[in-house]
């Protein structure tokens, strides 16, 4: 993305509704297209409506929540409330599959569940590419498609709130909405995060104060995180990057973007100091090696049902993008008819 690109806020919702001006649109296309374009070599190019994707040889790890739940529980190192997910018929519009995995929670009785791997010896860099829709009604505190790394790998997910990581234990990425209005951003925990307004807490750091893009209700949204873990450990030169439906909406690395720390937050700003990149670790023992997918709320009245729903994972070594209809890599172009002879 261009440098006056970055920084724009795209979507401004107005009275609860999404509202962008013909400028807008303009200027969103402009800056997106090369992006878009690029994009479009992704994974899923190769593979109609995601079928075949798990044999393919950069992918990790794909579900599709196409047998049970019991089925699917047994892929993944550990569960939590599996009696509060099913399998629903809604899916999203590309998928090629019948079924995606809701997930319930009920004020006062539990807060949500999860679904956690551990990725044994771990990577230096993945793409986890996933849709999810969040219901417009009810509360999410952590509920996204969490990845990160603990040393040593365990088989369940660990604790750490408030606390600076030490660049030997552990870090965290949860990709999620941040409050009420559903602004979507990173949650983030690693070795130089920034200290909370408080001066003692460490809670997680956030990137896209400015660009606010705002989790659409009842709809599903396709969803890409990359990291990659800095080498050597002295430096800070490791990455994180999100797309949504496509769209690339920040990269953040050594030396861009632009912008200010503010406590904890760090908002894009063409004027602002190029970002300093990531030391996710100060041991080549610590990396990425764990996935979970949760929903988790404790805000919710007694009683009420929550829902997230989630469908066409995918875990790889290389960006992925989203479902591909018609990859054009795979389909040949129809013979040219109604020819003429030159005159």
């Amino acid at each position: 993305m261009s440098e006056e690109c970055k920084g724009r806020s795209w979507v401004r919702p107005i009275n609860g509704r999404v509202v962008r001006s013909v400028a807008t649109v303009w200027s969103l296309l402009v800056c997106l297209l090369p992006a878009a374009v690029a994009n479009g070599q992704g994974i899923a190019a190769k593979y109609a409506r995601d079928a075949g994707i798990a044999n393919d040889p950069d992918v990790i790890l794909a579900e599709m929540f196409e047998d049970s739940v019991s089925a699917v529980a047994s892929r993944w190192t550990q569960t939590e409330n599996t009696a509060g997910m099913s399998l629903s018929t809604d899916r999203p519009a590309a998928s090629g599959g019948a079924r995606s995995l809701l997930i319930t929670s009920v004020g006062g009785s539990n807060s949500g569940g999860y679904l956690y791997k551990n990725l044994g010896a771990g990577h230096d860099q993945v793409f986890l590419r996933y849709y999810v829709k969040y219901a417009g009604t009810g509360t999410y505190h952590h509920s996204g498609g969490w990845l990160g790394g603990f040393n040593p790998a365990t088989n369940w997910p660990q604790g750490g709130a408030a606390i600076k990581p030490s660049g030997t234990d552990r870090f965290t990425i949860g990709p999620e909405p941040t409050d009420a209005n559903r602004r979507f951003d990173f949650y983030t925990y690693w070795m130089d995060m920034r200290v909370s307004p408080d001066g003692v807490n460490y809670w997680g750091n956030t990137f896209l104060r400015n660009s606010n893009p705002i989790v659409p209700a009842d709809q599903w949204m396709c969803v890409e995180v990359m990291v990659k873990m800095n080498s050597p450990t002295s430096e800070s030169n490791g990455e994180m990057a999100l797309w949504i439906d496509g769209n690339q909406v920040i990269h953040l690395r050594e030396g861009g973007p632009s912008g200010n720390w503010l406590v904890n937050m760090f908002t894009p700003a063409a004027n602002g100091t190029p970002f300093e990149g990531f030391r996710w670790r100060a041991t080549e023992a610590l990396k990425l090696n764990w996935l979970w997918l949760k929903h988790y709320t404790t805000a919710d009245p007694s009683g009420f049902v929550g829902r997230m729903w989630w469908d066409h994972v995918v875990l790889a070594r290389k960006y992925i993008g989203p479902i591909n209809t018609a990859p054009t890599d795979t389909v040949p172009p129809s013979p040219p008819t109604q020819l003429r002879p030159l005159t």
